[in-house]
């Protein structure tokens, strides 16, 4: 399960039941007192089994040439009559800018990162052709993946009840109409 978290007793909700955690950091600093104030959660909460795993949420709006993003936003600020705002830091940058953005805060205790396209597809593709290459060539992003579900991805163990059971068979799609 996963929670979005603002404040201390989200973190706390987080901490009772969830595998991981969503959090809005601004910068380095805020990022360290919010992992700060899940772990003391997690404490709070007298949780016994595996830690929260603590994601920052991201909007990116992402270029190859620096300013050009920031550009691309200003025009849809314009076009809407007002800037886009987001509880969750905006970048708008280059793939590199954005690398060292996210090892600076993984070095504040992150351990992943949500990253919500500006626009689609411009920015989701910049992600996936500029972003993810980036972060491979500096050897912090994976190849391929080692496990086949989320669950395994992320490190999380698997719920009780649920170590070991057979895969569900596929069933056809079938559309069911009704008539009034």
């Amino acid at each position: 399960m996963t929670s979005a978290a603002h404040d201390v007793e989200t973190y706390e909700f987080a901490a009772r039941g969830c595998d991981v955690v969503y959090v809005t950091p601004r910068d380095w600093l805020d990022t360290t007192v919010m992992v700060d104030q899940v772990r003391a959660a997690e404490k709070a909460a007298g949780r016994t089994g595996p830690r929260l795993k603590v994601f920052a949420d991201l909007v990116v709006f992402l270029d190859r040439d620096p300013g050009v993003a920031a550009g691309r936003k200003a025009r849809l600020d314009d076009l809407d009559g007002a800037e886009f705002t987001s509880d969750a830091l905006v970048y708008t940058g280059t793939a590199t800018g954005l690398v060292g953005l996210i090892l600076d805060w993984r070095s504040a205790g992150l351990d992943g990162f949500r990253l919500h396209p500006g626009v689609l597809p411009h920015d989701l593709s910049a992600i996936t052709r500029g972003l993810v290459p980036e972060l491979r060539a500096r050897g912090v992003f994976r190849h391929r993946y080692a496990a086949a579900d989320l669950r395994g991805r992320l490190g999380l163990p698997r719920p009780d009840g649920h170590e070991g059971d057979p895969p569900r068979p596929s069933r056809p799609y079938r559309r069911r109409w009704t008539m009034s």
